[in-house]
């Protein structure tokens, strides 16, 4: 009895857990589609999810994230490419503490200067190996990050196409 109760039970609560869940992280080399889960980061972000636009058809994304977080706090989005030199650029938004997620995502980073991109002044970051760059503009209510391992003037040209 108490082995059929469980054979019920445990199927029913991971369907549960899986479906009360909003954290989808996709990852991978073959093309994931980033637009249906943007619309639902729009849906639910205390800010406005932004991603790459209009992207030559020899960039792959490979790599997406939403985070709802509790109460409209914690919240983050991340969208991933691949380009045809097989180099991995992200931009991730969050609206967390603007410092613990600088010092992530840019590996912790050290303030490198500036970038113009989007029309706006991006801070730039150098990993401490230097081996990544990262473009970082934070707003009132999100911080935008565009990262990879390539050079400044790569970073403003895959920011400009974020929208």
């Amino acid at each position: 009895m108490v082995r059929s109760l469980l054979v019920l039970l445990i199927p029913l609560v991971l369907i549960s857990l899986f479906f009360m869940s909003r954290e989808v992280d996709l990852a991978g080399d073959d093309p994931v589609e980033w637009e249906q889960l943007i619309a639902v980061a729009d849906d639910e972000a205390e800010f406005v999810p932004v991603a790459p636009r209009n992207m030559p058809q020899t960039w792959t994304p490979v790599r997406m994230k939403w985070e709802p977080g509790t109460d409209g706090r914690d919240q983050r989005w991340m969208v991933g490419w691949l380009s045809p030199d097989q180099i991995f650029f992200a931009v991730e938004q969050s609206n967390v503490d603007p410092r613990a997620m600088i010092e992530r995502v840019t590996r912790n980073g050290s303030p490198d200067g500036t970038s113009e991109a989007m029309g706006q002044t991006w801070q730039r970051y150098v990993s401490e190996d230097g081996r990544t760059r990262s473009l970082v503009l934070v707003g009132d209510d999100v911080t935008t990050i565009v990262v990879a391992d390539a050079s400044y003037a790569e970073l403003e040209a895959f920011a400009d196409t974020v929208s």
